[in-house]
């Protein structure tokens, strides 16, 4: 059974209680067990600063992956801003995973953007 926090306010300071209830039993407010009014759920932050979702963790996602897709994605960034505005590589999103120029058909950028003949 779940359990849930409920805070009194019957006296001046605030009391705070864990109740187990079942899923059919619950209510946002219940008499409060010090018997002198009610009590109101408490709800807690919960935050996850690092860390892998279910979903991840079923999929073998593990912290170097997820570097990686966030610097491909960084780099993706960059190559669109490098590449001439107009050029297949700008436009783009797909993802390159940095071996792009040794395909002999992919070009890398260079300094100088090119310039377009109107």
């Amino acid at each position: 059974m779940p359990r849930y926090e409920y805070i009194c306010n019957c006296d001046e300071d605030q009391k705070t209680y864990t109740v187990r209830l079942s899923f059919s039993e619950y209510k946002p407010e219940i008499p409060c067990p010090c018997g002198n009014g009610f009590a109101v759920r408490k709800f807690s932050d919960v935050s996850v600063l690092h860390g892998l979702s279910a979903n991840e963790k079923k999929f073998g996602s593990n912290k170097n992956r997820k570097d990686m897709a966030d610097y491909v994605k960084d780099q993706r960034d960059v190559r669109k801003k490098t590449y001439d505005p107009g050029s297949r590589e700008a436009n783009t999103n797909e993802l390159w995973t940095g071996k792009e120029g040794l395909d002999g058909i992919t070009s890398l950028p260079v300094n100088k953007k090119v310039k377009k003949y109107e």
